[in-house]
C-alpha cells in the first residue's frame, strides 16, 4: 500500500474554505438558482435560504452548527430518555 502525503493518507474529507466540497456545490448552485429568481420575481427569499444555509453549513474542527443542531435535536426530541428513579436515604 502507498503512502500519500496527504492528511490521514488519503482518507480526510475535502474541504475547500470552510466548507465540505459538497456543501460548497450546493451554496454555489443555490447562488445561481437564487440570482435567477431574484432577477425575475424580484423576490429576495431564496438568497436569504442560501445564506442561512452556507452560515449552518460553515465547518470548524470538523464539526459544523448544522451537526450541532441536528444532534441537539436528535438527543431531546427524537431519542427515549430513560430517568430511574430510587428511592434516597
Amino acid at each position: 500500500m502507498k503512502t500519500y502525503i496527504y492528511p490521514e493518507n488519503l482518507r480526510a474529507n475535502v474541504k475547500l474554505w470552510f466548507w465540505n466540497v459538497r456543501d460548497f456545490l450546493i451554496i454555489c448552485a443555490g447562488i445561481i438558482v437564487s440570482v435567477m429568481i431574484f432577477a425575475k420575481l424580484w423576490t429576495p427569499v431564496p438568497m436569504a435560504a442560501v445564506v442561512c444555509y452556507g452560515f449552518l453549513s460553515l465547518r470548524a474542527d470538523d464539526t459544523a452548527i448544522m451537526d450541532y443542531i441536528f444532534n441537539a435535536a436528535k438527543f431531546f426530541l427524537t431519542s427515549q430518555q430513560k430517568f430511574y428513579w430510587t428511592k434516597g436515604d
